[in-house]
């Protein structure tokens, strides 16, 4: 009985030897956690106050006494798709519900409709983990429909001026949630330079502004 006991041990001693120069046995690899992602599509409204500015409009032949009405509200409306926590562009459209009023005499005046489309990018800088600072570059299509009160469009007219031009803007965003984010902004249309000779007057589409508070919902890629 005692040789067998010490035959056991010596042998439960063997096994237990092997399986320690084997090492442990490793530990089983844990499945990647899902990455947490910035990119996403966004839709979004605007809306606040925008200047026109056609009270900077020089009357080329002296037939425009003045203007009226060239600030007001505002309202855009805007699709995009951030790329990462830095980089997003956007398309958007923007609508200046003020109607400037053109005085070409007592008898005729001119009605100014404004809108603008434009494809802009984005570059953000986060401040924390809510508030974004950002600036906006890009290009806009800025359309301007002339009408006249009158049976005529007066000298330096024509019914519609459209142009492309360059855009750019700066803004805070503040996240109320990763899916809702709130925003401040200035835009600026950069327009066609100033009209400087007779022939000038029907290109001529001043600069526009707008100061705004937009609210956007992104989608969760």
């Amino acid at each position: 009985m005692k040789k067998l006991l010490v035959v056991s041990a010596i042998a439960a001693l063997g096994l237990t030897s092997a399986a320690l120069a084997g090492g442990l046995p490793e530990q089983m690899p844990m499945a990647p956690a899902a990455m947490s992602s910035d990119a996403g599509v966004y839709l979004g409204l605007e809306g606040g106050w925008g200047a026109t500015n056609w009270k900077n409009f020089a009357d080329i032949n002296g037939t425009v006494d003045g203007t009226k009405n060239d600030s007001g509200a505002v309202g855009r409306a805007f699709v995009g798709y951030d790329f990462n926590r830095y980089f997003a562009a956007e398309v958007g459209y923007s609508y200046f519900f003020n109607q400037e009023k053109l005085q070409a005499s007592a008898a005729n005046r001119h009605k100014v409709k404004t809108s603008v489309i434009d494809l802009l990018g984005k570059i953000k800088a986060p401040i924390t983990d809510d508030f974004d600072l950002y600036a906006k570059l890009g290009v806009g299509y800025l359309m301007s429909n002339v009408e006249s009160d009158g049976t005529t469009i007066a000298t330096g007219f024509n019914n519609n001026r459209d142009i492309f031009n360059v855009a750019f803007g700066a803004g805070v965003d503040y996240s109320v949630t990763p899916n809702v984010i709130v925003n401040l902004e200035w835009l600026r249309h950069s327009g066609s330079p100033k009209a400087n000779t007779a022939s000038d007057a029907n290109n001529y589409q001043p600069y526009t502004d707008a100061f705004m508070v937009g609210l956007r919902y992104k989608f969760d890629m």
